[in-house]
């Protein structure tokens, strides 16, 4: 690239070394067999090797050779057991500050409905701090022009080609002006052109010094002669190191001449697979004196600056996590109201339908509010909660790949305040249009209190969602885990049961319940306000006579406010943590490549 702040960081002489690198996959057991359900896979098999600063590197081998795993591991980025060290300029990978190395993975993770310039902004805005600093703002003018993305910016990501979308996850890469750019099958699903214009990119980038390492899948000759230097790989092992002439060269002295008008990368791939191959042992030895020559001088050579990559305050990664996530919710507004109006609108409708007229000052009206009240709060609660359940499912992979830029905590908390307005929206519609037509004391006020309870109950009923959601991250074992968890809690609501007739072991439950906070202060703001309940002189029954003796019955709290207010906000903590904690063990899980 032309641009003189990618051409200032990148005139070093970085020098990367690779000795005995072993990765494996650990062996699983079973606690009821002996034998182990899968045994340890060796995928590289001590792996040594040097490369210079400026190299254009093209990593080819058969499918199985570990090249992805040989490219994570020099990111510092593999979290499969491992020994040996891979080290920059006699520092340890993992120890190199963030942004001298970064990785261009396979497959390309965005927020589809973001548009290219919106998706660059944020990056810069986490990476590198605010673009209305001029040096900011003129990195993302200079990815925007270099990288042919101009025409592009206010397209949404969905809406670009498998080319365009290479690009913009490049220049994602380039945010920091990396020294090392490390590029898993950057032609994958490519035309021709794509491909070619892809590869012409990053050929440009180690023309200024960086050094580009890229695993290639059996790349067309022209896209193979872009690149100075080919690392063979196969079965674990690095067979080759060198340039392109000098592993011609090696491979003639073995009598494996490539024929006339034949792909040289598909013909060294071809013959390392097959089983007449047997000089492996000599094409190792060979590439060991090869790579003396990349030893240098026996100085050590330093890392350039680069761009500085700053850790934004856990304030602003909030804020910014919400601003990316607003725009996703603007742009998708109209689905949104659609889903309000079918899920919320059309429901409460029938619920007051059904309750027309009711009124909590008979015996028969007595057990129509409970019903009544236990509906519009398991409505929200259940529907708030279950929009939430799926707010990760399509999140872990961009927060694997994301991991580093923000914290996992700034992640959950934007997404739980991301659902306030629905939180907000879906309480209001549901007392407005479900009590237009029953009967409620001071029914202004009374409905007043009524959304504001659901409101806070809404909001502790999706950090439940969100964290079964981060717990269970299969759909399939969501919908088998939620129900079974519902079950308990929603039956401490006291509509089914009286809560003061539970066993004592089983009485503690209530206070991790949502249902139950959300029941007792709608029952309490309701029945408190009931002094007489009409009661038939040849009644057989029971007699309630009061409000106070209906919330009595059911096992609810004297002291409403205190107690519900207290709970609701503990169990928001427990369920936030619980689920800030099975992000963190996603994110622990490693990189997503």
């Amino acid at each position: 690239m032309e641009s003189e702040s990618i051409k200032s960081s990148t005139r070093s002489n970085v020098f990367i070394a690779v000795d005995n690198l072993r990765v494996w996959t650990p062996e699983k057991k079973s606690w009821w067999r002996k034998e182990p359900i899968k045994n340890e896979v060796v995928i590289l098999n001590n792996v040594s090797v040097r490369i210079k600063s400026g190299e254009f590197v093209a990593v080819i081998g058969p499918s199985g050779a570990g090249k992805t795993t040989f490219l994570v591991s020099l990111a510092g980025k593999c979290n499969l057991p491992n020994t040996g060290t891979v080290t920059v300029c006699g520092s340890n990978v993992k120890d190199l500050s963030q942004g001298v190395v970064e990785v261009l993975p396979q497959f390309d993770v965005f927020m589809d409905s973001l548009s290219v310039k919106e998706h660059l902004i944020f990056m810069i805005e986490m990476k590198l701090g605010s673009t209305k600093k001029f040096k900011n703002k003129n990195v993302l003018k200079t990815l925007l022009h270099e990288l042919n993305l101009e025409p592009l910016e206010n397209s949404s990501v969905s809406s670009l080609s498998g080319g365009e979308r290479r690009l913009l996850s490049l220049g994602t890469s380039l945010i920091s002006s990396p020294q090392i750019l490390i590029c898993d099958e950057p032609t994958t699903g490519l035309d021709s052109y794509n491909a070619s214009l892809v590869i012409g990119v990053l050929k440009k980038l180690s023309l200024y010094g960086k050094t580009v390492i890229c695993s290639v899948h059996q790349p067309s000759s022209d896209l193979f002669r872009e690149f100075n230097s080919v690392a063979l790989m196969s079965e674990g092992k690095m067979l080759f190191h060198g340039t392109r002439n000098e592993i011609k060269s090696l491979f003639e002295r073995l009598n494996l001449k490539c024929p006339v008008n034949y792909n040289p990368s598909e013909f060294y791939i071809k013959v390392v697979c097959t089983d007449s191959f047997k000089n492996i042992s000599e094409l190792m030895l060979d590439r060991t004196e090869n790579d003396a020559y990349y030893e240098g001088n026996g100085t050590t050579p330093m890392i350039s600056a680069h761009v500085e990559i700053c850790q934004r305050n856990w304030f602003v990664q909030v804020y910014l996590l919400l601003w990316r996530s607003s725009l996703t919710l603007k742009k998708g507004i109209k689905e949104y109201i659609v889903q309000i109006l079918i899920t919320t609108v059309i429901s409460s409708m029938i619920l007051g339908t059904c309750y027309i007229g009711i009124s909590g000052t008979t015996q028969q009206g007595v057990q129509d509010l409970r019903g009544f009240l236990w509906l519009v709060c398991s409505e929200v609660s259940f529907s708030v909660s279950y929009c939430a359940l799926y707010a990760f499912q399509n999140d872990l992979t961009l927060i694997k790949r994301e991991a580093g830029i923000y914290k996992v905590s700034a992640f959950y908390v934007s997404r739980l305040l991301s659902t306030l307005p629905r939180c907000i929206i879906w309480p209001v519609l549901y007392v407005v249009l479900a009590t237009l037509a029953v009967e409620l004391p001071n029914h202004f006020l009374t409905a007043t209190k009524f959304v504001l309870v659901l409101i806070v109950t809404a909001v502790a009923s999706s950090a439940y969602g969100l964290s079964m959601g981060a717990l269970f991250t299969s759909s399939g074992m969501m919908a088998d885990v939620m129900p079974c968890v519902d079950l308990p809690l929603f039956l401490m609501s006291g509509a089914f049961l009286r809560i003061s007739s539970l066993p004592h072991w089983l009485y503690p439950l209530k206070y991790i319940s949502h249902f139950y906070y959300g029941m007792d202060a709608l029952s309490n703001i309701y029945w408190r306000q009931i002094d007489t309940i009409e009661c038939p002189l040849n009644s057989t029954t029971t007699c309630l006579r009061s409000g106070a003796a209906v919330l009595m019955e059911n096992g609810y709290s004297s002291d409403f406010v205190l107690q519900d207010t207290l709970g609701i906000v503990f169990i928001t903590l427990l369920w936030s943590l619980l689920g800030l904690f099975g992000l963190k063990r996603e994110e622990n899980k490693g990189y997503a490549y």
